[in-house]
This record gives structure tokens, C-alpha cells and sequence, in this order.
């Protein structure tokens, strides 16, 4: 937790108990699978009111009242019955619908969903995603969304933080980092996306990731990058700022660069 603060608090120095309370109330998490997050071994009425009572002191009568209420929010049909059942007996986008009203039934302040919509049709996506922009609005709330799908990204955020091998290489708005990318792995993760109206061969990323346990002096995405440069490969890069709201962590910004230029294959 170093360097981390949560509503203008050092979650660093936080006391286990305090930290116990900050994910009990108000930081929520969706976990990416929803067939293995949720316990076999207990009703979703049980799944949905523990954190309820040990965390906002209900009685057990009072968070059930809840659990139904949370579990009609998210579209779940018969909720008070439904609490008597267990995982098994919903499907994978039930499931999904449940791990939601798990983390909002606690009113958090922040949401870290998970590649929420993993292991779904497409159109249940499209359900869960618009339950999410619901409630956020609903509970005034922020999300936090990790995920590979560009357009889920480009559908539900506000602000996009690009992350390749465990840091930060550009940050941005939606539309800057869609409509003006900046970094060689942003530039490449968008000439990748398949266009249905074209028929063109697809473009993927070149190159694999690097081995994470090695050092790496220099830029991560150097091997895979066409505009690599010698520093790149020696020097970690720096984070510079292209416009207002939008930086990038690339050596081809730097103020006496001549700007990203291909390298000779």
C-alpha cells in the first residue's frame, strides 16, 4: 500500500482492523469470475447479509430486507426466494448480478469491478454493463473497471489508465487515448481491433511480454516497439504531459525528441 490513499487517507498506515473496515464499507470489489467467487457451500441469502451485519450492524431480519432490495436492483427476478437458493441453481449472468448486489449492498464509495463481463454473451455484457452505469449514478459512486475490452472501456469510463507489464504508460481521457493515442502500445492494442466493415488482415501486437522477474533498465515495450530508440532499451522512461489531462511514459515525447519516428526493420 505504499503511496496509496484512499479519500485523502494513507492506506499505508492504516491498522489492519481500520483496513478490515475500508473494504468492508467503503471499497467494494467484483471479482472476475463469477462461477468460482461466489461459496457453494452457502445460500446467497447468507453470501448477501454477512457483510451487511458485521459491517453496518443490521439485525439479521433488517439486511435480509436488504439483500431482497439489492437483488431487485439488479434485476433478479423473485429476490425474497431467491435468497434461499444457492450459486448452482443461477446462471453465469445471475451469478454476475449477484457478485454486483454483494458489493453495493454496503453503499460504497468506490467499485473495482473486474473484468465484470468475463464468460458472458455479448448480450448479457451489454446487461451487466448497463446495470453498472445505473447503480454508479444511483449510489454516486466511482468505478474503477479493469479490463481488455476496448469497447466496454470506451462504453462505460470517463478517465483510462493504460497499464503494460505492471506500470502506468499513458493516462488520459476516453477520447484522447481513442482519438489520439499516444504510446507505441496504445497505438498498437487499437490497430489490433478487428473492423468488421473491412476485410483486411488483422494487425496483432508484435513480439510476447517480458519475463517479469527480470530486470528491466529500460522501456517494457521496447522489444515489441517499432519506434524504439537506444535510450529505450537502457533508460526507464519518463512521464510527459502531450496535452492537458493526458501524459504518456514513452522517450519520444520528451521535449528534444524529434517526435516518434519508425525504425528501419
Amino acid at each position: 500500500y505504499k503511496d496509496l490513499s484512499f479519500d485523502g487517507r494513507d492506506v499505508g498506515a492504516m491498522s489492519g482492523r481500520a483496513l478490515r473496515r475500508l473494504r468492508g464499507t467503503e471499497v467494494a470489489m467484483i471479482f472476475q469470475d463469477p462461477m468460482t467467487s461466489l461459496n457453494p457451500t452457502l445460500s446467497i441469502g447468507v453470501q448477501l447479509t454477512e457483510h451487511v451485519v458485521r459491517h453496518l450492524d443490521l439485525s439479521v431480519k433488517e439486511a435480509r430486507a436488504r439483500a431482497v432490495e439489492m437483488l431487485d436492483l439488479v434485476g433478479i427476478p423473485n429476490p425474497t426466494e431467491r435468497l434461499r437458493q444457492y450459486p448452482h441453481e443461477f446462471s453465469g449472468g445471475m451469478r454476475q448480478r449477484v457478485m454486483i448486489a454483494i458489493a453495493l449492498i454496503r453503499n460504497p464509495l468506490l467499485l473495482i469491478a473486474d473484468e465484470p463481463t468475463t464468460a458472458l454473451d455479448v448480450t448479457i455484457q451489454a446487461q451487466i454493463l448497463d446495470i453498472l452505469s445505473d447503480l454508479k449514478a444511483r449510489f454516486d459512486m466511482s468505478i474503477i473497471l479493469i479490463s481488455h475490452d476496448l469497447g466496454v472501456i470506451a462504453g462505460l469510463c470517463d478517465r483510462v489508465l493504460v497499464m503494460y507489464a505492471g506500470e502506468i504508460v499513458e493516462e488520459g481521457s476516453v477520447e484522447q487515448l481513442f482519438y489520439r493515442p499516444a504510446h507505441p502500445y496504445m497505438k498498437a492494442l487499437l490497430a489490433s481491433v478487428p473492423d468488421p466493415g473491412k476485410r483486411k488482415r488483422l494487425n496483432p501486437v508484435p513480439g510476447s511480454p517480458p519475463d517479469l522477474l527480470a530486470e528491466l533498465p529500460g522501456c517494457a515495450f521496447a522489444a515489441r516497439c517499432d519506434f524504439a530508440m537506444y535510450t529505450c532499451i537502457d533508460h526507464r522512461p519518463e512521464r510527459f504531459t502531450t496535452e492537458e489531462g493526458h501524459r504518456v511514459a514513452c522517450w519520444g515525447y520528451h521535449p528534444e525528441s524529434t517526435g516518434l519516428t519508425e525504425r528501419e526493420q
